[in-house]
């Protein structure tokens, strides 16, 4: 246990300075801007605003803009500095436009925040050109453009990271959005404050604004594509890295240690619960693989009956889940083998009809369900994917609950599995 707040900021720090190659450059590890700040009157807001942005950045880039141009300047030195520490824990590039079309669209962010061309592109440049962060120019293909993009470097983690641990996204509305494109999230509009969705995640949120965790910021359910289909519980929290790097389990509740309890091969078995409540055993995926007869490590073969099963879930046709088998090193010889033994060992389970976006729709509502359990006991949830974070005196309590909320949204009683993470 870390004796100060400090103490545990440096701790985090020193986990990500020893990753020394930049982050993975795929959708996954790409950010948007996003509304950041350091709380009100604080000594690491006014620290920040005069020794970060004020002295070191907007020094060197006022030029001859005026006062309102250099307050704007300000600003957005103020956004891309918070943004590029938040990106810097979570290991992701953060989407830079250096597009003028894009600052003339009615673009979501743009409009949140009131970016400019001008000023962006000043800044990026800036940081650019005196090695501070990395830079990757974007693409203009024909179906996937590819967004320009930052990644701070030493010269610049070293001037952030003590600011991490105090940064918040405010929690404010909208809780419920869309996706209505590749990059593009929207409120979902037109429903009451009345409506049970929004009464939910508007309690859950209004709760959360009194507490404290790593990468604080709304809690949202989030529908893919179009409202209702495929809804999950997102916080920017979930998104710090731990598995080669084991940071979001390090970090802190309110000041205390926490663990996290997930979910075990969740989509298989909220599949088999909603076609007539079957067992799936305690060792779904090693009893696939062994009955596919796949060699190597518990741990290797286990992992490959699993992303079989997740592709197989998720995809809507047995060619494209073959498809993504082979990309992951499953050859056809693996496949035929692995969509026998599941058709052996579980008959009613649903694959290659993307089933996988009813999973996502059942995850959320349980989730969303211990989180206003939490809520009545003064205990704090956070949800990940599958899976809840919480403070480690309240372990057992989350499991119990997880596990009864499972029961009651699927209306069966003890097929689901939990499992237990501890830094």
């Amino acid at each position: 246990m870390h004796n100060t707040s400090e103490d545990h900021a440096h701790y985090l720090y020193d986990l990500v300075s020893n990753e020394h190659e930049p982050p993975e450059d795929d959708y996954n590890h790409h950010q948007w801007i996003r509304p950041l700040e350091l709380p009100a009157g604080s000594v690491a807001a006014e620290t920040f605003e005069q020794s970060i942005v004020q002295n070191s950045f907007l020094q060197k880039t006022k030029s001859d803009r005026d006062s309102a141009e250099v307050e704007k300047q300000k600003k957005h030195w103020n956004i891309i500095l918070l943004n590029l520490t938040f990106v810097m824990y979570q290991r992701n590039w953060l989407l830079v436009p250096m597009d003028l079309r894009f600052y003339s669209q009615d673009n979501y962010w743009t409009r949140r925040l009131g970016l400019s061309y001008r000023s962006m592109k000043t800044i990026v440049d800036y940081l650019k050109d005196n090695n501070f962060v990395e830079y990757r120019e974007g693409k203009a293909y024909k179906d996937n453009p590819v967004t320009a993009r930052i990644s701070p470097l030493p010269t610049l983690t070293w001037m952030l990271w003590e600011y991490f641990l105090k940064i918040t996204q405010p929690i404010e509305p909208p809780y419920l959005i869309a996706n209505t494109s590749d990059d593009v999230w929207e409120e979902i509009r037109n429903l009451s404050k009345d409506h049970n969705e929004v009464k939910e995640l508007t309690e859950i949120n209004e709760f959360l604004k009194g507490q404290q965790w790593a990468c604080k910021g709304p809690v949202q359910l989030k529908y893919k594509n179009s409202a209702f289909k495929g809804g999950r519980l997102y916080t920017p929290f979930q998104n710090l890295p731990d598995r080669k790097l084991r940071l979001r389990i390090n970090t802190l509740i309110n000041g205390r240690p926490i663990g996290e309890v997930d979910f075990d091969a969740n989509h298989l078995r909220l599949n088999l619960a909603f076609n007539g409540g079957a067992a799936a055993g305690d060792t779904p995926y090693e009893d696939i693989a062994d009955t596919a007869g796949l060699v190597g490590s518990r741990s290797d073969i286990r992992a490959q009956a699993k992303n079989f099963i997740t592709f197989a879930m998720g995809s809507s046709s047995k060619g494209e889940t073959r498809s993504l088998c082979r990309l992951n090193g499953v050859s056809d010889v693996k496949f035929d083998a692995l969509v026998a033994a599941t058709e052996k060992l579980y008959p009613r389970l649903e694959l290659f009809n993307g089933w996988g976006i009813c999973a996502q729709n059942y995850e959320g509502q349980i989730l969303k369900q211990v989180m206003l359990e939490g809520i009545k006991r003064d205990i704090v949830c956070l949800p990940i994917h599958d899976a809840v974070a919480v403070q480690q005196e309240h372990l057992k309590w989350v499991e119990d609950t997880m596990l009864e909320c499972w029961d009651r949204q699927m209306e069966t009683s003890g097929l689901a599995r939990v499992k237990v993470d501890l830094p």
